[in-house]
């Protein structure tokens, strides 16, 4: 038996952007103590990325689009889960958003349009994964690691 303290666990990550984001190195982490890991990904160009890190790192972990803002593909996401491992013990919530214009300017002056996708992406996302991930916790229950940077030092 290893002695890895996950060991026999399997989690999603979500929000890897590249080899610098707190996501990626959480799932280093993660991986290093043994667990089997899953990652989200939206679009083509984060999938390049997220591929390349996982081939040179973690080879044969899955990998799956999920925008976070259509429940259908959350559920699509969770249901590719289901049946490739049956379970989930542990998420990493990751994922932000928010227009870059907005980021360069005064925070009153956000569009109400602009903010509500940036809330909808950045913190919505932690409830509508969560809701997707219970059913497969084990009874005992999972963990959900929820995270923020950027947005907390504006």
């Amino acid at each position: 038996m290893s002695n890895a303290l996950l060991a026999g666990k399997r989690g999603l990550i979500t929000g890897v952007a590249n080899d610098k984001s707190i996501a990626w190195a959480c799932a280093q982490a993660c991986h290093a103590q043994g667990a089997e890991l899953a990652f989200t990904y939206l679009g083509e160009a984060q999938e390049k990325r997220v591929k390349s890190l996982i081939d040179a790192e973690m080879p044969g972990a899955l990998m799956a689009p999920c925008d976070v803002t259509k429940d259908e593909e959350i559920k699509k996401f969770f249901d590719a889960i289901r049946a490739k491992w049956g379970t989930l013990d542990f998420f990493v919530h990751a994922i932000a958003y928010a227009d870059r214009e907005d980021l360069k300017g005064r925070y009153v002056d956000t569009p109400r349009d602009h903010f509500a996708l940036a809330l909808d992406i950045s913190a919505y996302s932690l409830v509508a994964l969560a809701r997707a991930a219970e059913p497969l916790f084990p009874p005992t229950g999972g963990s959900i690691a929820a995270m923020t940077y950027y947005g907390s030092e504006k």
